[in-house]
């Protein structure tokens, strides 16, 4: 069964045949005026000498035990080294850094954007590959310039086998699958847990669009946290239901129970739905400007646009008409007749400030968070 199909999927389709079951190509699916504004090589090599970039430079030996990869920032003298073959530069969360390069999220509208994880880029010359290996997320991979030549995994791999003593997770096995060119424009879907594996036929860039899950621990971690910080009033348990046969050492079913209610009752409230929001929309912020004059942008008509990087998440709660909208890491409430400002910014597009005449103190956060920004017309 070829991994190539005729037409993106719709919505529908995506979801009932494909995420996390099996992989896609789309030819010519990212238009050409897209893929020349992205992020070219040279920007993203600047990019990777920055000390707050994460990035790595992956290098393939003669050996299987020859793999090298080393983390950023990197110095002009470290590209210089390379050579012209079988080497890949991997810059993370370029979406944060090049908003030409952001743009492309607008394609990926049938996927969850609030699981976005971030785009990163790699620039192969010939040659060049991270291995094969498994993600434990969904991948969407545009291909910019160049040409690379894709294999990819029939299925996921319950059980992996990675070459020892490298600093990377490569499979050391084969795996059965197909392989597939893919040049300008053209986008392969991977779940996570199929293996793949990309080798540059010529030099090349990759845009890695990633949609992550967190780990269980990790979200009650962070809502203990939360709810330390935020909610101090929540009682400790006091064991209400305990009955006899809780003396002196015993934990009987009923009472696992009972510490069960006490443990997820709070996912009921509306603190958790608010939580929840701020969890999956808020990244790292930088605040650049202080706005001074949110009366005169919204009298003014000033035009306004969400840039595509920043996540924006919104979500009923128990009173009626009421929600709770998280915008980058600005968590607050609307009624739902002020639900079209999330629309409006949702677009991705310029509008109007005179939307917010009723709402100067939302406009002047999300202004100030850079959740915000005057659109260039």
């Amino acid at each position: 069964m070829s991994l190539i199909l005729d037409t993106l999927p719709t919505t529908e389709e995506f979801f009932h045949e494909f995420w996390n079951k099996k992989p896609f190509v789309v030819r010519g699916m990212i238009p050409k005026e897209i893929i020349g504004a992205l992020i070219d090589e040279d920007h993203l090599a600047g990019l990777s000498m920055e000390e707050e970039i994460k990035s790595r430079l992956v290098r393939k030996g003669e050996k299987q035990s020859a793999w090298a990869c080393d983390y950023g920032p990197f110095k002009e003298k470290d590209f210089a080294e390379l050579g012209e073959e079988d080497w890949s530069l991997l810059v993370q969360n370029t979406d944060q850094y090049h908003d030409e390069t952001a743009e492309l999220l607008k394609y990926f509208n049938f996927t969850p954007r609030w699981l976005l994880d971030d785009i990163m880029v790699s620039f192969s010359p010939k040659g060049g590959t991270v291995g094969a290996h498994t993600d434990s997320y969904h991948v969407f991979i545009i291909q910019g310039k160049g040409e690379r030549c894709w294999k990819v995994a029939n299925e996921a791999i319950r059980n992996e086998d990675h070459i020892e003593d490298i600093p990377l997770k490569i499979l050391k096995n084969a795996f059965e699958g197909e392989s597939v060119t893919v040049t300008e424009g053209d986008v392969i879907y991977i779940p996570p847990k199929f293996a793949h594996q990309g080798i540059s036929l010529k030099p090349s860039l990759s845009y890695s669009v990633g949609f992550l899950g967190p780990s269980l621990s990790e979200m009650l971690t962070e809502f203990g946290h939360y709810i330390e910080e935020h909610h101090p009033e929540i009682p400790r348990y006091l064991g209400q239901n305990l009955t006899e046969s809780a003396v002196p050492f015993q934990v009987a079913p009923n009472h696992i129970d009972d510490l069960k209610s006490f443990m997820t009752d709070v996912f009921d409230q509306d603190y958790f739905t608010k939580w929840l929001t701020h969890y999956f929309s808020c990244p790292i912020q930088t605040y650049d400007d202080v706005y001074d004059n949110v009366e005169d942008i919204i009298s003014g008509n000033i035009m306004l646009i969400k840039p595509p990087a920043v996540k924006i998440m919104f979500t009923p709660l128990k009173a009626p008409q009421r929600y709770c909208i998280s915008a980058g890491d600005l968590t607050f409430e609307l009624d739902f007749a002020d639900l079209f400002l999330v629309n409006m910014m949702a677009q991705e597009a310029p509008f109007s400030a005179d939307v917010f005449t009723n709402h100067t103190e939302i406009l002047q956060n999300l202004l100030e968070r850079n959740i915000l920004k005057i659109a260039k017309i």
